[in-house]
């Protein structure tokens, strides 16, 4: 059994793969891109991977602190792949 690190992998390469197939999945594709566009590309895959119609993205912290906003409890987070050392780990 893949471990959730591998699993989140795995969905990111299905995602790129799925993305070139169709126009369809391109243009959503860049939907989200277009309003999540300071993030890298492996983020904003992820991100489109779990939530594509997520408007905005943060930490918990930043959303508790500097947007004035709170997480509602319950709430699923995204996850994201932290690709920096020799391993890849979520974010």
């Amino acid at each position: 059994m893949p471990t959730k690190t591998q699993a989140f992998a795995q969905l990111a390469e299905h995602t790129a793969e799925k993305l070139t197939s169709s126009l369809a999945n391109w243009t959503g594709f860049l939907a989200t891109v277009g309003r999540l566009y300071k993030y890298p590309y492996h983020e904003q895959l992820m991100i489109y991977a779990q939530r594509p119609d997520a408007t905005a993205c943060a930490d918990y912290e930043l959303w508790n602190s500097k947007m004035n906003r709170y997480v509602r409890r319950g709430s699923t987070g995204i996850a994201l792949l932290d690709p920096t050392g020799d391993t890849p780990k979520l974010k």
